[in-house]
């Protein structure tokens, strides 16, 4: 059975600190995607590899980024904190949390980098995305 997001799912950000986070809903939030990992093949094919064939080596595995779509409303506290973050590169905490009863989340670390959209016949949008510092971390969102 498939999950209705509406209601469902929050994109957070972390007002208190690393060891003592704070998490506050960012308002205006309608699409939120990414994360995972990137594979973690290295490419080794040489002159003894099949003709038509690759080899590969397991390597170092990188964070693919976050995004997330908002509607801006100028002026929200929280709103702002992520374009002063952005200005100053300072790492913020975010956290996706998904449910209601027993919620999980999955939290990361990142520069906030946000891209606005203005169509004439239109809201204004921002695109955030979070490039993650460190491995992201999933587990309950109290």
């Amino acid at each position: 059975m498939a999950t209705l997001a509406q209601g469902y799912t929050k994109v957070q950000i972390n007002t208190g600190s690393v060891g003592s986070p704070t998490w506050v809903d960012i308002p205006g939030v309608f699409n939120v995607a990414g994360g995972g990992l990137s594979p973690n093949r290295i490419d080794s094919t040489d002159f003894d590899t099949a003709a038509g064939q690759k080899e590969d080596l397991s390597g170092p595995r990188d964070q693919n980024p976050w995004t997330a779509e908002m509607h801006y409303q100028q002026g929200d506290t929280y709103q702002e904190l992520l374009f002063t973050n952005e200005a100053a590169n300072t790492s913020t905490g975010f956290r996706i949390k998904f449910g209601t009863s027993s919620p999980k989340g999955v939290v990361i670390y990142g520069v906030p980098s946000l891209t606005l959209a203005s169509p004439v016949e239109g809201k204004v949008t921002y695109s955030l995305s979070v490039e993650p510092l460190a491995a992201q971390t999933r587990g309950a969102a109290t």
